[in-house]
């Protein structure tokens, strides 16, 4: 029996995500895909999985080799940027990939190239708006609709910012 939930996490939450995952799968829900926010389960409580999500834009066959060497299936995909892989729970000694403090800052760096390239081709779109400025209410409605989508996008940044500082200090 399949089970869809719906859940919102930010790019600078990935360990958030991986231990609701994690949680999710010690009570018999297994992750089997992923499409936006909406996360589908499997229910199966023989088996229990460590998840382990990673954001790699550009991968490759040897990435996911790597991964598969070190025991982790991949699961699925978000937008072919963020990777879901998985491991057997009852496995002793468990490595996350990548977990090392400067694999984390490097991921999250990618991480804010990426949203920031976004961000600035969303200023460019969005610039006409401002430079055809007539006070229409259309106008308005779209300033309504562009500006909430502005402060998410400088959330993510500074949290990714934050998130890159914590392992720079660490």
């Amino acid at each position: 029996m399949t089970i869809r939930k719906f859940k919102l996490f930010f790019a600078s939450d990935i360990e958030k995500e991986e231990k609701w995952l994690t949680e999710m799968s010690s009570k018999g829900l297994q992750l089997i895909k992923y499409r936006l926010f909406s996360y589908v389960f499997e229910e199966n409580h023989e088996a229990s999985y460590v998840y382990q999500v990673d954001f790699r834009p550009e991968a490759d066959d040897d990435y996911f080799q790597l991964y598969e060497d070190a025991g982790w299936g991949h699961v699925t995909d978000a937008v072919k940027l963020f990777h879901y892989f998985r491991t057997d729970a009852n496995q002793s000694g468990i490595r996350k990939l990548y977990s090392d403090k400067e694999s984390i800052q490097d991921s999250y760096r990618r991480m804010m190239s990426f949203y920031i390239a976004l961000f600035l081709m969303l200023i460019v779109s969005q610039s006409g708006l401002f430079l055809t400025w007539q006070g229409l209410i259309i106008q308005y409605i779209a300033i309504g609709i562009v500006l909430p989508v502005f402060i998410l996008y400088a959330y993510m940044l500074i949290a990714l910012r934050n998130r890159y500082n914590f392992y720079r200090r660490k």
